[in-house]
């Protein structure tokens, strides 16, 4: 696992089904996991977090998001450990950009591989990042998500309370929640 620093924030975790695994801050080093994990996901998966089929990123896309700053974006990952506990498999990834203008106020998003959604991941990984982003200022939670998507409303209902809700087309919401 990391050190220094990162592995402060490393968490070790115990999913629904037994699973072990390690939540920990994002970093450099992650491009082609990134890339990788993109891959994988099935088209609707795709389309539920970037609203269109994205097949990949960009190498200034990469740059931005392996290089969180830990104050104005916030960028965390779950890997799951092998038995032994020596290799991580990387399975999901939650992060938040702090609004400019707003500074209490940070767009939120996550992403699970499609075989491990809804064993608990991305509840781990907003309990890291809501720690993260309180401890940094951050108050309230945005996020674009279809109306439809459940298990994102009923995630964000976990770690905050909604304050607002509004409809921007094509079965898509803008929601704004203040971290509980």
């Amino acid at each position: 696992m990391g050190s220094g620093d990162e592995s402060a924030s490393e968490r070790l975790v115990v999913l629904r089904d037994g699973v072990r695994g390690v939540v920990r801050p994002i970093r450099p080093s992650d491009r082609e996991d990134l890339v990788r994990g993109l891959e994988m996901l099935s088209p609707e998966s795709r389309i539920r977090r970037f609203f269109f089929n994205k097949e990949e990123f960009s190498e200034r896309e990469l740059d931005r998001l392996t290089n969180p700053d830990g104050i104005d974006h916030l960028a965390y990952t779950l890997d799951i450990l092998s038995e032994d506990g020596r290799e991580a498999t990387p399975v999901a990834v939650a992060r938040c950009f702090r609004d400019q203008r707003e500074k209490d106020l940070a767009e939120v998003a996550l992403v699970t591989a499609d075989e491990w959604q809804g064993d608990g991941v991305g509840g781990e990984l907003m309990r890291s990042l809501t720690e993260a982003a309180v401890k940094v200022g951050i108050r309230r939670w945005f996020a674009a998500i279809f109306a439809d998507n459940v298990a994102m409303h009923r995630l964000l209902n976990r770690f905050g309370t909604m304050l607002g809700e509004r409809a921007v087309g094509d079965g898509v919401v803008e929601v704004v929640y203040e971290i509980g």
